[in-house]
Formats: C-alpha cells, structure tokens, sequence
C-alpha cells in the first residue's frame, strides 16, 4: 500500500493535481476495420435464402446481382439495388434484391456509415412496399442480440431504431434526443424495444434529397447509442474520410438520436454486456413482408395504390427505380487499451 502512505504525505494542491490526471476520460478509439469500394465485396457475403421476415423478395447471389447490375459501383461508392424493370408474380418468389453480411463480426465499438443514398420509391409511391434496413445481429437470433440502426416501411420519413433480444431486457431511452419516442420498453423478440425519431432527413426520401450523412453507433457495455450526422453537420467532414483522417471521438457527438441505456427500475433490467455479441453487419432491401405488408392496410398512402402490398410491388416495377443503396464507407473502430 506504498501510494496511500504516499498520498498521506501530500499536500492538498499536490493531491488535486494528480487526482485530476487519474480521472476517468472518455474512451479513445483506433480503426479496426475499413469496407469501401476497395474491399467490401470481398468481405460481406450475399445471402440468397429465403427472407426470414417473409418478404415479397428474391435474394440474388454476388454472381446474378452483378450480371443483372443491382450490386457494383456507382458515384465512388458501393451499389446495391432491386429489380425495376420487370413485373414480378406471387409463383417467382417477389422482386430480385440483395442482402449483404459482413464475414466478420464485432462485439462493442464505434461503427461509423457514410451512405449518400437509400432505397426509396419514385415520389408518387410514396415508398410504399419497401423494408430496406443497416443493422447488425449476432448468432442464434435473437439471443445475441440485433441493432437495426437505419429502417423503416412504407411512407415513414423519419428513422425507427429498435434493438431484438432474447427475453430479460428492458431498456430506458434516457439521454435521446428530444422528439425521439420510445415505442415499447421490452426488447424482445421481434417486436423488439423501439424508438421513433422524429428528425428530418434520417430517413427516406429526406435523406436522399440531403446527400445523405453518417450513422454512428457506440456500443459499450453500459449502452447502445445511435447518431445521425447529416451530409451539412459540422462534424461530418472529420468522419467521411477513408478512413477519418483522427480517430472520432463520441464525446463530441451531441445528443444521440436514440440512446438505449439500462432501465434500472424494471425487474428485466437490460444486460448490454450478456444480450449483444458477435455481431455482423448488413444492409439489406426487402418488400412486404412481417412489417410493410401487416402495415399496408393502414397506411392511407399505400392502400390507396392497390389492396395487397404484394399486387403493388410485384405489378408496378418502375415505383423501385430509386430503391438502392449507396455506401461510401463502413469503419468499425475498437477502444484502445
């Protein structure tokens, strides 16, 4: 116990001064890992299996997406996109699309996307149909956990943030930002805790017309927390490099969009730490199915199109002209020790 005898001894201005130098700082973070146009069809994998959330969707492999142009390179980024030309019935499985997975995985960190554009309907549809998401998920779903960073269905103009677990978390949206609304508490299963943002652009059509922006997610083991840095925000220059030319700090980010933090008053209080692991990314364009097509028939813009979601995406292809992705960067960055 030599440094308490020392300590002792010290007078009380010594004592403050090393006292502000042991205090906790934030954490600091260096690149793990860099996807862009260089590398990233060699490193996330196609998923061609049928949609686990039942959508009116044909998920192509890197060979058919690349011969029929709906995965390549467009604008200095990566492409991924649907099928716009040809109509589609209920016996060919839905509308060609494509469903990217990292092949590796990560568990906490700082995950930063610069995506200029995102799947969207032609004006006049409204979106309708469409389910694209960029999201994370772990193995043996949903008891490593899922982060849907960037989704939504149908007419929504604004982002929806949801976590998936395995039963026992229950979360607070403590330290969100104002107009964010947390949907449901619980986040189990499918339904998940979700909260409803309510800032322009983060979604949509909105997004797209803005240029895009950054997604950043901090993921540690007190908290999930999602920000939004649209393409004109101060601090969007300093995280769109390839890679960022310093290392982000989230100490500097602001208000998250939407924070998931441990509801310390619920009995199934959230354990980050044993609900989320192994997590791989993927970005994925997906129609109807559990969410857009149980939606359709309540959102007015949509039902008016047609009576089943299916009938309107498999009939009208060229709604899905603008339904693509384009990403400039995925960096994964992990805590110095």
């Amino acid at each position: 116990m030599p440094k308490k005898r020392l300590l002792r001894q010290m007078s009380p201005t010594t004592l403050l001064t090393l006292l502000s130098l042991v205090t906790p700082t934030a954490a600091t973070y260096r690149l793990l890992d860099l996807y862009n146009s260089t590398n990233f069809f060699s490193s996330f994998t196609f998923f061609t299996s049928p949609d686990p959330t039942h959508g009116f969707v044909t998920y192509l492999s890197a060979t058919e997406a690349s011969a029929r142009a709906l995965a390549g390179y467009s604008q200095d980024g990566i492409y991924l996109g649907v099928d716009y030309t040809n109509v589609t019935n209920s016996t060919t499985g839905g509308r060609a699309s494509v469903r990217v997975t990292s092949q590796k995985s990560y568990t906490r960190g700082l995950l930063l996307a610069d995506i200029t554009h995102m799947p969207t309907t032609l004006e006049a549809y409204s979106g309708c149909g469409l389910w694209p998401a960029y999201w994370t998920f772990g193995p043996d779903w949903p008891n490593s956990g899922e982060i849907d960073i960037l989704e939504g269905v149908n007419s929504a103009d604004t982002n929806s943030v949801t976590l998936h677990t395995s039963k026992g978390c229950t979360i607070s949206n403590s330290g969100s930002l104002s107009g964010t609304t947390l949907v449901r508490a619980d986040c189990t299963g499918s339904e998940g805790c979700s909260q409803q943002t309510s800032l322009d652009g983060t979604y949509g059509r909105g997004f797209n017309d803005a240029g895009g922006g950054v997604y950043a997610v901090e993921w540690t083991e007190e908290f999930i927390k999602v920000w939004f840095f649209p393409r004109d925000h101060d601090l969007t220059p300093s995280l769109t490099g390839n890679p960022p030319e310093e290392a982000p700090d989230p100490e500097e980010f602001g208000t998250p969009l939407a924070a998931f933090v441990t509801d310390t008053s619920s009995s199934a209080n959230c354990s980050i730490e044993s609900h989320f692991k192994e997590h791989q990314i993927v970005f994925d364009t997906t129609f109807c199915g559990d969410w857009a097509g149980e939606a359709w028939g309540d959102d007015e813009a949509c039902s008016g199109l047609a009576e089943k979601c299916e009938d309107f995406v498999g009939e009208v292809p060229e709604a899905f002209e603008e339904a693509y992705w384009i990403v400039m960067s995925v960096s994964v960055w992990e805590k110095e020790e």
